[in-house]
């Protein structure tokens, strides 16, 4: 890649950020041109739509979150208390392009689907969430709805919520955010368990 190309890039990126967070209505491919100065027509040559800048932004924001999960020393409960901590931190600073991103399909279906976004978000919750499962007692194979909760109750739109209207901080909010996350996760499990007792119970009942 040319030099010109990676620099343009970069302002794009850096002035996406900027719109969003401060002229949002306003946000457009020529309002983001402007603010890196450059040319609309170039900027269309690098992304052919506001929500591919705006996803290649994202994404850029993402691969961090992963880097920092991967190479965090800690384990098990304490390694997803660390990086959800990170995540609300980085929402905090960059959550507007977050939920500018927000999809009309479903996480799962997405996930399934390979979409680019919430491969990053998996890679960066995997190893944490495992961690946490192994804490709490509970199967490996949870993992798919452990993400599933996870995305929901750590949603960027709400976090931003949560410290705009109800004004709590960053560790409040992680606090809040842990105790429903796993709550949410051992109760789905518990759910599961159930369904399969009853299952065999019932299968039980029909063979006697």
């Amino acid at each position: 890649m040319r030099s010109d190309t990676r620099r343009n890039i970069r302002l794009l990126l850096n002035a996406v950020a900027d719109e969003i967070e401060e002229n949002p209505a306003g946000l457009s491919m020529q309002s983001a041109a402007a603010r890196a100065g450059i040319g609309t027509a170039t900027a269309y040559r690098y992304f052919s739509t506001l929500d591919d800048l705006v996803a290649a932004y994202v994404l850029e924001v993402f691969e961090e979150l992963k880097t920092f999960s991967h190479d965090a020393p800690q384990r098990g409960a304490e390694l997803f208390d660390v990086v959800l901590s990170q995540w609300i931190n980085v929402v905090l600073s960059n959550g507007q392009a977050m939920v500018h991103l927000r999809s009309r399909a479903g996480f799962l279906s997405r996930l399934d689907a390979g979409n680019a976004v919430i491969d990053r978000a998996r890679e960066i919750w995997e190893r944490p969430l495992l961690g946490l499962l192994q804490d709490l007692h509970l199967p490996a194979d949870a993992l798919r709805s452990a993400l599933f909760l996870t995305n929901i109750l750590s949603d960027p739109r709400e976090i931003l919520d949560l410290h705009r209207t109800d004004r709590l901080q960053a560790d409040a909010i992680r606090r809040h955010l842990d105790g429903a996350i796993r709550g949410a996760i051992v109760g789905w499990h518990n759910v599961d368990d159930n369904r399969a007792s009853a299952l065999t119970a019932g299968a039980t009942a029909t063979h006697a």
